[in-house]
């Protein structure tokens, strides 16, 4: 089908209908001469005519009459769809897929999914955890939570979380043997207990982000903040 077709078929439907052509065309919000170009442009596509004329009245031929009685329902439904949508923006359903690394499962969802699937009882909430950076998109999320570096340069991010400190732990027994660090760089010539964001990369303790010690003596190391990422081509709509 044209992609003119729809709109003209939308117009023929509205001057059967008013048996008008200045009543469709206030019905429209066009012109009647821009409506009488439609139908002739329609009418010649399809090799048919569909309407009768005169200066004084407009009835659709047996074509055009067979056209509607296929047409309406159709129409009908391309409204009620357009409809159901409009009332989606007041009042959310269906489902929501989001992908979240672990830390963001805990500190961001944990906390308020109970209360959002409250207020939003119609809404499937469906969360992935994860470490691996993955393509939201491609795999069809709607919007990742996770640490800045991980946002895609094309994609619209919005913190979610005030600063996360990230400390450095360890036993008291393990510092009279070793000197405290006092910068990031120093973990590198430390025994640490390293977290790896996925299987085969790099672990935080040698990205010098976190190291984990055993005990309770501890010292801050840096700031971060969790950031939710999703695609401006979600945004639309």
């Amino acid at each position: 089908m044209d992609r003119s077709d729809l709109g003209n078929l939308t117009a023929f439907v509205a001057v059967a209908d008013q048996r008008s052509f200045r009543a469709a065309a206030s019905q429209l919000g066009v012109t009647p001469s821009a409506l009488s170009h439609s139908m002739r442009q329609l009418e010649q596509r399809l090799g048919v005519r569909l309407l009768h004329r005169t200066t004084r009245s407009v009835s659709a031929t047996d074509a055009g009459h067979r056209l509607l009685d296929r047409l309406r329902p159709a129409m009908s439904q391309i409204s009620d769809a357009l409809e159901d949508l409009n009332q989606e923006r007041q009042r959310p359903l269906g489902r929501l897929r989001i992908y979240a690394v672990h830390l963001a499962g805990a500190a961001v969802l944990a906390p308020i999914w109970g209360r959002f699937l409250s207020t939003y009882p119609e809404v499937q909430l469906e969360i992935a955890l994860g470490e691996a950076p993955i393509d939201i998109v491609a795999k069809g999320f709607d919007a990742g939570i996770g640490p800045r570096d991980r946002v895609p340069t094309d994609m619209i991010a919005v913190r979610v979380t005030g600063p996360m400190k990230i400390a450095v732990v360890g036993s008291p027994a393990y510092f009279v043997r070793r000197r405290r660090p006092r910068r990031p760089e120093d973990l590198s010539r430390h025994s640490c207990v390293q977290y790896r964001r996925a299987t085969d990369g790099p672990s935080l303790a040698r990205r010098q982000k976190s190291c984990a010690f055993s005990g309770s003596a501890r010292a801050a190391i840096r700031t971060r903040c969790l950031l939710s990422w999703l695609s401006a081509r979600r945004l639309t709509g």
